[in-house]
């Protein structure tokens, strides 16, 4: 797979952060996770941004696939299996 896949989480482990990151690992895709502390303002500002642009209410965690041949970039807020059935597909960018 040519993805990179980010996973922006909380500290607490939310339960929609918990079911992407095993959803994720039982589709044998590859993450790394970023936990964003609550002090860390810039990283939540940006997530808030994000949403925002996007006209939604951020929940997290926030996934971020980059296609590292083409550098296309798909995304998403909270737990979407779809979204991952999708990128195990191969037809997430």
């Amino acid at each position: 797979m040519s993805k990179l896949v980010t996973v922006y989480t909380k500290p607490s482990g939310c339960n929609q952060c918990t079911n992407t990151k095993r959803s994720l690992t039982k589709a044998g895709i590859p993450y790394q996770e970023i936990v964003v502390n609550s002090s860390d303002q810039v990283s939540i500002d940006e997530l808030k941004l994000i949403a925002r642009k996007k006209g939604i209410a951020g929940t997290m965690p926030y996934v971020l696939v980059i296609d590292t041949e083409t550098k296309e970039q798909h995304d998403w807020f909270g737990f979407q299996p779809g979204e991952i059935e999708k990128l195990k597909k191969g037809n997430a960018t």
